[in-house]
């Protein structure tokens, strides 16, 4: 098999450097970019799920011991912290930027709470790792890509067991609306559902793949150019003087004549290659002009 010239070896070096580099240079800054922009959302996200914690907090607080003063027999929704803390944040991302949030049970009070598949691996994540205090990750949602942050629901005030022990511990209201069927068996410790607040994402990491994009243009560029310069300058330096030194060099091993001009540029290596040629030269016609004279 023929092996390839000079400039072919140092072109292909070259070509392969630079597009491994521009490869690993361009996916590099897109995962970084990507990763910035999950480390955003998830500032973002835990922020709101606080906010959302506060919601809960307050109702259970404030609006609770009012709904419990108020006449037998009645029964407030906006005095469950899961209620209050799901309607506020509905109004919130009809005004602002879509997200959702989700308080989702096994089972639940109201049957519009029910967890989903998804929601149901969350909380069998959570109840099987009680150290598990939040799981976080993106997943496709439709045509989209969500960012969520999810922390279970655990049932650690027994004032819960109140209306989520028994139907017949349950205000009567509450039976009314809801039915003796739904949200009841809860325990004291145990995990009842999940807490997760998903923001979208899609349009960040379309604006990363374009700036990615536009860096491997840049980079593609800038290569482009170091590749032409570096090419040239080592045909200046290496391959040109090194071909006509394999030259020399052919014709010195068929003849003792010493006629033609070795290349003298180049690298400092080329010129003493250049030189060694050059004694080789006067070397071998010194041995062929005393091989004459003896025969003669």
């Amino acid at each position: 098999m023929k092996s390839p010239d000079i400039r072919g070896a140092i072109r292909s070096s070259l070509a392969a450097v630079f597009l491994v580099s521009l490869v690993i240079g361009s996916a590099g800054f897109y995962l970084l970019l990507r990763d910035q922009a999950l480390q955003e959302a998830a500032g973002e996200a835990r922020l709101m799920l606080t906010t959302a914690i506060g919601v809960r907090d307050y109702t259970n607080a404030h609006i609770a011991p009012l709904a419990a003063a108020a006449p037998a027999g009645d029964f407030h929704e906006e005095s469950v912290p899961f209620f209050a803390a799901q309607t506020v944040f509905r109004s919130v991302s009809a005004h602002e930027r879509a997200f959702t949030y989700r308080e989702a049970a096994l089972n639940p009070t109201a049957p519009a709470d029910r967890a989903s598949d998804f929601e149901v691996g969350l909380i069998q994540r959570f109840a099987a790792d009680p150290q598990l205090a939040e799981v976080t990750g993106d997943r496709s949602v439709g045509a989209d890509r969500v960012f969520y942050v999810a922390r279970p629901i655990r049932i650690a005030d027994p004032a819960c067991l109140s209306c989520h022990d028994t139907p017949a511990r349950a205000p009567p209201a509450m039976l009314a609306k809801y039915g003796p069927n739904n949200g009841f068996g809860w325990k004291l410790g145990e995990v009842v559902g999940v807490q997760w607040l998903a923001l979208p994402v899609t349009a960040q990491f379309r604006q990363t793949l374009v700036v990615a994009a536009l860096v491997a243009a840049g980079l593609s560029l800038i290569f482009l150019v170091a590749y032409l310069a570096l090419s040239a300058s080592l045909e200046a330096l290496v391959a040109r003087p090194l071909t006509e030194l394999a030259r020399a060099a052919d014709k010195a091993s068929l003849s003792a004549a010493s006629d033609g001009a070795l290349p003298s540029g180049g690298v400092a290596e080329v010129g003493r290659l250049s030189l060694a040629i050059q004694r080789l030269r006067s070397s071998l016609a010194k041995a062929m002009a005393e091989l004459e004279r003896r025969g003669s």
